[in-house]
């Protein structure tokens, strides 16, 4: 019997590869000014990225002087558990994401009248 984070694993995966068809498909229906937007865009996010990530290293690198220990409070992650909390909201939020975007493609399939060809 699968568990729970392996079912949701296995339909994880599913959803992705199923989007991931649909994302080739439709790279391959779009017009190639739309595809160089896409690219740039991507593009300009990442690097904007970077940007912040680089500006958060060098303040950190400047204000590196030991911090105060800070209370616990009951409840609450400590600071080592929040990248794998962060890590698991991104993947929530991934996979519905994917499950919104093949509803939809699912939806304008149903709306839109057949390609005739």
């Amino acid at each position: 019997m699968a568990t729970p984070n392996t079912a949701t694993r296995t339909t994880s995966e599913t959803a992705s590869k199923t989007v991931n068809e649909t994302v080739n498909e439709t790279v391959n229906e779009m017009p190639a000014i739309a595809q160089k937007f896409r690219e740039q865009l991507v593009s300009t996010v990442q690097q904007s990225h970077q940007l912040s990530l680089d500006a958060a290293q060098t303040w950190v690198n400047i204000f590196s002087a030991p911090l105060m220990e800070l209370p616990r409070i009951p409840g609450l992650l400590n600071m080592h558990n929040m990248q794998a909390a962060t890590k698991f909201n991104f993947d929530v939020a991934s996979d519905l994401m994917s499950a919104q975007r093949e509803f939809v493609v699912q939806l304008t399939r149903v709306l839109l009248p057949a390609k005739t060809t």
